[in-house]
């Protein structure tokens, strides 16, 4: 039989491989773990990331939208304001243009009555002006008479 002592140091060094092999695959077996386990509360906290980056831009754009309507809703309000006040200041435009055309209607109403009396002044000027050339006619042809009397 083979003696078990001459292959002590044989078994021995297969025991220390054996258990040192074992060792190191329960050494990355945990390390395997950690990092798996690492892996999973970083995808946690990615998911958790991923999640609030969503309610996020979720908030932003019913914010956004907030945003827009109100001033959609401001913009249509200035706009209304403003077609108001086109109005008004049309409206008075067209008064005040109204105005100045019934002026204008009784200025040329005034400078037609003032032609016509100017006219008829003429007349009336031209008339006395024959009457007293008629008047100075026949009053030195009295006095030429009363002259050629005397």
């Amino acid at each position: 039989m083979i003696d078990f002592t001459s292959y002590w140091g044989i078994a021995a060094s297969v025991l220390t491989a054996a258990s040192a092999a074992v060792v190191y695959f329960v050494k990355n077996w945990r390390d395997v773990e950690a990092l798996k386990e690492q892996r999973r509360a970083q995808d946690a906290q990615l998911i958790g990331l991923l999640e609030r980056i969503e309610s996020y831009q979720r908030s932003s754009s019913e914010q956004e939208t907030r945003y827009k309507q109100a001033y959609e809703l401001k913009l249509q309000e200035q706009r209304n304001d403003l077609t108001r006040e086109v109005a008004v200041v049309r409206q008075e435009g067209a008064a005040a243009v109204n105005r100045l055309y019934e002026r204008v209607d009784s200025l040329d109403k005034q400078l037609t009555v003032s032609v016509e009396r100017q006219n008829q002044l003429l007349d009336s000027t031209r008339r006395q002006e024959l009457r007293n050339e008629r008047f100075d006619k026949m009053l030195w042809s009295r006095a030429n008479r009363r002259l050629r009397e005397e």
